[in-house]
């Protein structure tokens, strides 16, 4: 058991929980040795940034900071944001009112260019501050470019086009564009060739549009219509087929399947789409591959014909949804018609679109980090590569590249278990962007992303020792404060510290000790033999 413990400090807390309150929680006296210099100077610092580590490019985002000055009453000082290359971003002014001054203060930045981007908020310096190192913090924040892209399709111009563009783009992680399928030989608007994440394909393959090409191997939400050729949808093999021998459509509505588990579609929309008018959809018997979820099925007239109006599957490398009939305008027209809104519209248009743009497969070679490092962290980075059934492995030889402001170097990874690990240890502030290569039946694979390292420099923004913290700390305990010319009396009280012995009594009864009364046993058998060897007996 602890006697009692020595916490020799300045008392400058700045990180972590306060030391006060930790010690509420010890069961032994804390003795604290107080040392530093307690006496303010004439100086200001920043301390308390708030911010938001992620941030989406176009957005703006709040950053909050503190600043703290000592002795510089009556005095101004200028509190300015800058990018990276210098930019002012944004200032104010602070006016120190006391000598004890704090005060925090906003900026709202924007984020423009996509990932890991340093700012700077800095504090003038005011004429005679001892320490000028804590006028400036530095901050990384990661810049996403959160609109993915989606190609909307159609074999020709259609009412549905506008009202699923509206849908895709009420949710801001996402922008549409609408391509007609004749204008697919424009390099600009390959959906294979470019960034797109999902395309919808409304009412193709048709008998004039079929050449579909490269699209197949993206995320894509079919919608047959009229105008699709059913004949060339089968060929796909996306696992649904349309069985049909004439050009015959139906008037179907919406029955929602509570058995749907690939997403949580909302009760009040799933009950809303239920009382929408009917799509066009084409005449024929389905076939359902293995994997593919009915989240609503069609009615025609008052009967439920099991036919699936709305189905998904995440099985596969690529996901796929199909909507079984066109005529989506109607769908939101009239969802504003009676609830005052497209919500219960969008928002079911919005999670098939993220449920189908979300890649289920994973990359074959994948390297993994933090975002940010402080300048203290041993950096590590892992690796994953799989073979054609997706198991890992780490077979082939793993190499990667490292490029900073000051730093280009190569670097080999180690083989962990069936993985890959590489340790960089401790590198200094800056951002930091790596390129590992590996290589797999024949086949040459890349992994790229970044990382930043952050200096913290706490020790800068506060030089006036808190002596008061420490007495606080030794009264909560039931220890006490001494200075440094106060080590003999501390050695004193430590030596009333007394050893503390402990016992425990514990019977047991014989029986319950079977070997000492087996050895008990053979000891007498043995004297009794003894003695009648001997004739004792």
């Amino acid at each position: 058991e602890i006697g009692a413990m020595i916490l020799v400090t300045d008392g400058i807390h700045n990180r972590g929980e306060n030391p006060a309150t930790v010690a509420e929680r010890v069961t032994f006296p804390i003795h604290t040795v107080a040392l530093g210099d307690t006496t303010p100077h004439r100086d200001a610092y920043l301390t308390s940034l708030r911010y938001n580590k992620i941030a989406f490019a176009g957005n703006s985002f709040p950053v909050e900071v503190t600043v703290n000055a000592s002795l510089l009453a009556g005095i101004s000082a200028q509190l300015s944001v800058a990018d990276v290359n210098g930019k002012n971003l944004g200032q104010q002014k602070v006016t120190y009112d006391g000598n004890n001054f704090s005060a925090s203060y906003s900026f709202l930045l924007p984020a423009t260019k996509p990932g890991l981007q340093r700012f700077t908020i800095a504090l003038s310096v005011a004429q005679g501050e001892v320490e000028t190192g804590n006028n400036m913090l530095s901050f990384y924040v990661d810049v996403i470019d959160s609109r993915r892209k989606v190609a909307i399709i159609g074999n020709a111009p259609h009412p549905d086009l506008a009202a699923i563009k509206h849908a895709v783009e009420n949710n801001a992680n996402y922008e549409a564009t609408v391509i007609l399928a004749n204008e697919l030989q424009n390099p600009k608007l390959k959906p294979q060739d470019s960034a797109f994440s999902l395309v919808i394909l409304h009412n193709l393959p048709s008998s004039s549009n079929f050449q579909l090409k490269g699209i197949d191997k993206l995320p894509t939400i079919y919608i047959l219509g009229d105008q699709t050729d059913l004949a060339r949808f089968n060929s796909l093999h996306t696992g649904l087929e349309i069985i049909s021998k004439t050009k015959k459509s139906n008037e179907v509505t919406a029955i929602f399947n509570n058995a749907f588990s690939l997403f949580s579609l909302d009760a009040d929309d799933a009950a809303a789409i239920e009382q929408l008018p009917p799509l066009s959809a084409p005449f024929g018997e389905s076939r359902v591959g293995t994997g593919i979820q009915t989240l609503f099925s069609a009615r025609l007239g008052s009967i439920d014909t099991r036919q699936p109006l709305i189905a998904a599957t995440a099985q596969g490398n690529i996901r796929k949804t199909f909507i079984w009939g066109e005529g989506l305008w109607r769908w939101r027209l009239n969802d504003f018609l009676t609830s005052n809104s497209h919500d219960h519209f969008d928002r079911m248009i919005s999670q098939l679109v993220s449920f189908t743009a979300l890649a289920s497969s994973r990359d074959r070679f994948i390297v993994e980090s933090e975002r940010l490092y402080s300048d203290n962290d041993i950096i590590t980075l892992s690796a994953q590569l799989y073979n054609d059934a997706y198991e890992p492995f780490n077979t082939p030889e793993a190499t990667l590249t490292l490029k900073g402001d000051t730093l280009n170097a190569n670097y080999t990874f180690s083989r962990n278990g069936n993985g890959y690990n590489l340790q960089l240890g401790q590198l200094p502030e800056g951002v930091y962007h790596y390129s590992a290569h590996t290589s797999y039946d024949g086949e040459e694979l890349n992994a790229n992303g970044a990382f930043a390292v952050e200096a913290l420099h706490l020790e800068q923004q506060n030089l006036v020792a808190n002596h008061s913290l420490l007495n606080t700390v030794s009264n909560i305990t039931g220890g006490q404060m001494f200075y440094p010319n106060e080590l003999s009396s501390l050695h004193s009280h430590l030596s009333t510290l007394k050893p503390i012995i402990y016992s425990h009594t514990r019977f047991s009864e014989f029986l319950a000790l079977p070997w000492v009364l087996a050895l008990l046993l053979l000891l007498l058998t043995a004297e009794w033999f003894l003695r009648k060897y001997n004739g004792s007996i």
